[in-house]
């Protein structure tokens, strides 16, 4: 962009986009519908809060309204039972909002009249988010795949606080389990057409939204009123893309997990993902050290990363990977140009050994 600009040619994305040029601090917007697309309680040592997104309809934008109390607080007031502009958090979190006096900060934050005149909350319904189009809705996890497989590298992306917040369809729930190791629960459904169609869910248990993974598995063993829509934030896992999700949409009601303040029902116990083997496992932390070595550079972790180098090399050996090992032991004695070739060896034999592996699995 940077070469663009210095030899006058237009870049292909408007400055403003991208630096934030020009930029008001704060816009008013008037005459306003928000759809919401879920909400995220959170705590530390000394405060607990809680963020609820919301999109406009009628151009796509993600907004979001932050707060934050003292966590002496938290027992005698949740999260999820605060008020925010007169309107309880979990009716905001599973609503949508009309509003005739609101203001969006340059940071894409909601502020709200707080004369209950000037603004309403009306309950989220199917309907609401069947009038959202894509990127934000996507058709199934086969598209949403090669949206994000086309879609430019963050750094030239225009700005935005989230970009990783998706709506999916849900036909069936194909497995469902609580692992107890990693205090999260999963599950399997199908999204969408196509062949490679699954979607994996995982949504932690949190300790200021402890109820949320049991409305998430009772949402998704009831028959009689399926969930038929997911909001939530996707990620890769492993390489396998997951989505933790937020709010749970069925026929008639829309549910956000956060937004839960009674037990449900028990979870469900056995887990339903795959443990990865010894292999695999060593694949992933060799791949980790890699993409720390170019991402941050030799400078201030030569030694260390030397010595981690020298026991996955070990490691690696035992299972068999010599030429993976090899490329590791090649880190000490040697310098910064052939060090950087020896990380491009091991990223490209990674590559390699990966699918390697699944076809065998």
């Amino acid at each position: 962009m940077a070469r663009r600009d210095s030899i006058g040619e237009v870049p292909p994305m408007p400055w403003r986009t991208v630096v934030g040029a020009g930029i008001a601090g704060e816009a008013k917007l008037d005459h306003l519908r928000l759809v919401s697309l879920g909400m995220r309680c959170w705590q530390d040592i000394e405060q607990y809060g809680l963020r609820i997104w919301f999109t406009d309809p009628d151009t796509g934008s993600i907004l979001h309204l932050s707060r934050s109390w003292q966590r002496s607080e938290q027992e005698n007031s949740p999260a999820a039972t605060r008020r925010l502009f007169s309107f309880q958090a979990g009716a905001l979190a599973g609503g949508q909002i009309v509003s005739q006096a609101a203001k969006r900060s340059a940071d894409g934050e909601l502020l709200l009249a707080t004369r209950n005149r000037l603004s309403s909350v009306v309950p989220l319904s199917p309907d609401a988010w069947q009038m959202l189009s894509a990127p934000l809705r996507q058709p199934g996890i086969v598209a949403l795949r090669e949206y994000l497989r086309q879609r430019p590298p963050a750094c030239i992306r225009p700005l935005n606080q989230v970009d990783n917040l998706f709506i999916l369809p849900v036909a069936e729930c194909i497995s469902l389990g609580w692992d107890s190791s990693r205090q999260t629960l999963d599950a399997q459904v199908i999204s969408g057409e196509g062949e490679d169609n699954v979607l994996t869910l995982s949504l932690p248990a949190s300790a200021c939204s402890p109820f949320a993974v049991e409305r998430m598995a009772a949402l998704l063993q009831q028959t009689d009123d399926p969930v038929s829509l997911v909001s939530g934030f996707v990620s890769f896992v492993e390489g396998q893309l997951t989505l933790e999700p937020r709010v749970m949409m069925t026929k008639t009601r829309a549910w956000a997990l956060d937004a839960e303040t009674a037990p449900v029902a028990p979870l469900p116990s056995a887990s339903v993902l795959p443990v990865p083997s010894t292999a695999h496992q060593l694949l992933m932390r060799c791949q980790a050290l890699l993409i720390q070595l170019l991402h941050n550079g030799w400078r201030y972790q030569e030694q260390s990363a030397i010595g981690e180098a020298e026991l996955l090399a070990n490691d690696l050996t035992a299972v068999g990977f010599y030429r993976l090992a090899h490329v590791l032991g090649q880190f000490r004695n040697t310098e910064s140009e052939a060090r950087v070739e020896a990380m491009n060896n091991g990223v490209l034999l990674c590559e390699q050994l990966f699918p390697m592996l699944q076809q065998k699995g």
